[in-house]
């Protein structure tokens, strides 16, 4: 059996599973400390006694406080520009109080050329302005082929790196141009940086892949905002789930709807972020039985919208993420609207079919969920869950694994060999995220042409099939 839980800026929802049956729900509100280590231990421990079998394994889903930290952040930010919030302010310091706090962060680009004006090298995102508090670039950075644009101006970045740890700042997120078909130069700066600042925490962009600058940048300087709130998080997690009876596994969701290790999403806790999307569209069709769903979640008074697939949520990378930054980072395919709108055109613009799933969470909107059913002719299946659909699917991830890369073809390697190499790198991923042996896949590995040159985007995601018999 297993338990799922989500922890958001306010309550825990706690859901036990065995296999595609929910055996016990829990909830429980939470406030002040940045991890609620007594009520989740009452929660837990209370599903653990109620289980009928051993509980093998805890997956966190800590993506609503994560992305509280990140709103919080840019709430200070505007309060320090002197805006007026009236009610909302009020609201923001309580998420404040539930999630550990954001440090403003350092960025570093590593170009060609560095704009003229300083100002014209700024992120057009509100939220990026508001987590980076020092910005500074220096010569260097690679085309699409990996051909060095720019020899790394070593003193350069040493300088830029000296007026941000001078001006308080302990994390610098650091983006050179076409890092994604060669990091060498973001690791080349890494490693003067850490010679002269050892103390110093870097996130090179090229960790989470990606095509755009933009969308890198935003990523790697969320990943390193967030870096303190998930180490609380996780470390919470972790010590609440080892001091359980049975000595449980512990796990965290993702936003590609796999679980990872709490010492993977330490370092990389961009990856976090909507976890809760992808957990409850697999929950959904998990409960429902279906392996391939176009599933309608009814909660909070709002419809969205997604896919499963063989049992995962459609993701993909370069999508809007928290207050609408995109980022590189696999996030769930989703469509919202408020349920008052009606959601016959949500539905058209998704799929020709009508909906296989309708999940109401919240039964207020349960008259919203049988007009839907009525539209549907019946065919759909209307699904009221008895746990948090979020937590549940959390209960059943697997580990999994997500590559994005630039690779150049016709340099001595075919493209269906670089492919093999990089399905390989994401199925060991999968294997050192906790998978049994035989159990990792590839679900999905495409290669896209970059315009008309011989680079191509390859998108790997690999997943593990749970094995009859072992524990999960």
């Amino acid at each position: 059996m297993r338990i799922g839980v989500r922890l958001d800026a306010r309550e825990l929802h706690a859901a036990l599973l065995d296999g595609d049956r929910v055996h016990g729900a829990a909830t429980a509100p939470v406030s002040g400390a940045a991890f609620p280590h007594a009520a989740a231990d009452r929660a837990l421990r209370g599903l653990i006694a109620a289980a009928a079998a051993p509980v093998t394994s805890v997956t966190w889903d800590i993506s609503g406080r994560l992305a509280a930290a990140l709103t919080t952040a840019t709430s200070e930010r505007s309060t320090h520009l002197g805006s007026t919030r009236g009610d909302d302010a009020s609201a923001c310091g309580e998420d404040q109080q539930a999630a550990a706090a954001v440090r403003p962060v350092g960025a570093l680009r590593l170009v060609p050329r560095p704009p003229a004006v300083p100002a014209a090298g700024d992120h057009p995102a509100p939220l990026v302005r508001a987590l980076v508090a020092g910005r500074g670039s220096a010569p260097g950075g690679h085309d699409l082929f990996g051909t060095e644009l720019a020899p790394l101006d070593r003193a350069a970045v040493l300088r830029r790196a000296e007026t941000m740890t001078r001006a308080g700042l302990t994390t610098v997120a650091v983006t050179a141009t076409g890092a994604t078909a060669r990091p060498d130069h973001e690791l080349e700066a890494a490693a003067a940086i850490l010679d002269r600042f050892p103390r110093l925490r870097l996130c090179l962009s090229h960790e989470t892949g990606g095509l755009g600058l933009l969308e890198r940048e935003a990523t790697t300087v969320i990943n390193a905002a967030l870096l303190d709130p998930a180490e609380a998080l996780i470390s919470g997690g972790e010590q609440t789930t080892k001091a359980l009876p049975g000595a449980p596994a512990c796990w965290f969701a993702t936003s590609d709807g796999g679980r990872v290790s709490g010492r993977r999403l330490s370092w990389l806790p961009v990856l976090g972020l909507a976890a809760s999307g992808a957990a409850a569209l697999t929950a959904a069709a998990r409960l429902a039985g279906t392996p391939d769903a176009l599933v309608l979640l009814i909660a909070g008074g709002a419809l969205t919208v997604g896919q499963v697939r063989e049992g995962l949520p459609h993701v993909e990378a370069d999508l809007p993420g928290v207050e609408g930054v995109r980022i590189a980072a696999p996030q769930p395919v989703l469509s919202t609207a408020p349920a008052r709108c009606g959601g016959t055109a949500l539905l058209a613009a998704r799929s020709r079919h009508t909906a296989d799933v309708i999940a109401v969470q919240d039964e207020a909107q349960a008259r919203v969920a049988e007009d839907f059913l009525r539209l549907t002719h019946g065919q759909a299946r209307l699904l009221r869950p008895d746990a948090d659909l979020a937590a549940a699917g959390a209960a059943c991830t697997e580990p999994g694994a997500w590559l994005d890369l630039l690779v150049p073809v016709g340099t001595g390697q075919t493209l269906p060999e670089v492919q093999l190499q990089a399905e390989q790198r994401a199925l060991d991923l999968v294997a050192a995220h906790g998978a049994e042996p035989g159990s990792a896949r590839i679900v999905r590995s495409s290669a896209t042409a970059v315009g008309y040159l011989l680079i191509y985007r390859l998108q790997i995601r690999a997943v593990s099939t749970p094995v009859p018999g072992a524990a999960p």
